[in-house]
């Protein structure tokens, strides 16, 4: 901003009356990429020289002489942010006027347009740049000779510094997908790897140990799928669903069954979307194959509880054997809460407590809900009444 300069306004209005000019209202000005205070000037495009007027500034426009403009970039704009028309300027030479900014750090100013008008106003500056009108004024031929030297001079330097960020974009991205196949090329392999030692624990499940057993499917679990389904490789919607519940059930099954025979659906969709590795799901085709688990008889089921939660959990477990696990805790530890269900057998919380109202409503427990949290403890009404039939 350190390049405009105010001048009086009588003495712009000849000018602009002088020579034909286009027009453009609601200007906003940038100072490099930071608003300013001049956010809705009148823009009056000349031969050689660009005006800003203001019912702020009724005395005074702002110029900035076309001479000083090297490069001119449009900055497209979206629901966010206007867009902008960037013009590099040369470095101010003259401190003859008064400025808006005395001085500024920028090389570069900004003008907000709306979509239609930045296109026009780009044409029409670049044509005035090009004509180069300031230079054939005798005027000022004293300055008209090294004012052609020192614009082809910033026109290198802008130049070369477009030049050395392409040259780095270029070479990050080429480094950033060359690392992305580096990625997937070893994921591929430890996926293979995977598998062998897979079968070598099924060939061999007498000479490892039990610990040794337990490392080797932590390992596993963590690999991922090696041929996640996708949409493309079924003929039908259905087939890719049904496809999709067996892989989610395979994959699921021993997880499941560590954690109590149930995993919250929110759960299992994250387990499973980080094992597909870029193969990831939507929210939507995991809940459409979860619904087929039943119908195809899967040893995994989808259930939703009274209260809205989703569930996967063992098709086995139909009576819950987390629930009898449950009661058997009770009855060492007296009372319970759903942080204590959730700690002891490596479940939600939110699942723990789904697990406690169904067997408070089965009549198993009962609660006691005070300012310490809600507790609960065995039933012994209902025990009673069983003795006494």
């Amino acid at each position: 901003m350190d390049r405009l300069y105010f001048k009086d306004k009588n003495d712009c209005s000849k000018e602009i009356a002088l020579y034909p000019h286009t027009t453009w209202k609601g200007t906003r000005l940038y100072d490099g990429d930071s608003k300013t205070e001049y956010r809705s000037e009148t823009a009056y495009l000349t031969p050689s020289h660009l005006y800003f007027s203001s019912n702020d500034r009724p005395a005074m426009n702002m110029v900035l002489d076309l001479k000083y403009i090297v490069l001119v970039e449009e900055e497209v704009g979206n629901i966010l942010k206007s867009s902008k028309i960037i013009l590099h300027l040369l470095p101010c030479v003259s401190e003859q006027h008064s400025k808006p900014y005395a001085r500024s750090s920028a090389s570069f100013i900004k003008l907000a347009f709306s979509d239609s008008v930045l296109s026009n106003f780009k044409t029409c500056i670049q044509k005035h740049l090009l004509e180069r009108a300031w230079e054939k004024n005798t005027e000022n031929s004293s300055t008209s000779h090294s004012a052609p030297m020192a614009f082809r001079s910033g026109i290198v330097g802008i130049e070369r510094r477009l030049q050395e960020k392409v040259e780095s974009n270029s070479s990050s991205i080429q480094v950033a997908f060359q690392d992305m196949k580096n990625l997937i090329d070893m994921a591929k392999d430890m996926v293979h790897l995977a598998n062998v030692m897979s079968n070598k624990i099924k060939d061999r499940h007498g000479d490892i140990s039990d610990d040794e057993t337990v490392k080797f499917k932590s390992y596993l679990l963590s690999l991922g799928i090696e041929d996640p389904v996708t949409r493309n490789a079924c003929s039908s919607s259905d087939m890719f669903c049904q496809h999709l519940a067996k892989e989610i059930a395979t994959f699921l099954l021993r997880p499941i069954s560590d954690s109590g025979g149930f995993m919250s659906l929110s759960d299992a969709y994250c387990r499973v979307n980080r094992a597909r590795g870029f193969e990831l799901l939507s929210p939507e085709d995991f809940f459409q194959a979860c619904n087929y688990m039943e119908q195809l008889n899967l040893p995994l089921t989808f259930r939703k509880f009274e209260s809205g939660v989703l569930v996967l959990q063992l098709q086995s477990e139909a009576n819950s054997q987390l629930e009898k696990d449950t009661e058997t805790l009770l009855q060492a530890r007296q009372k319970l809460t759903a942080f204590d269900v959730s700690q002891e057998f490596g479940i939600s919380i939110v699942l723990a407590a789904e697990c406690l109202y169904t067997m408070e409503r089965k009549g198993v427990v009962c609660r006691d809900d005070t300012v310490r949290g809600l507790l609960f403890y065995h039933n012994e009404f209902s025990s009673r009444t069983q003795i006494i039939c």
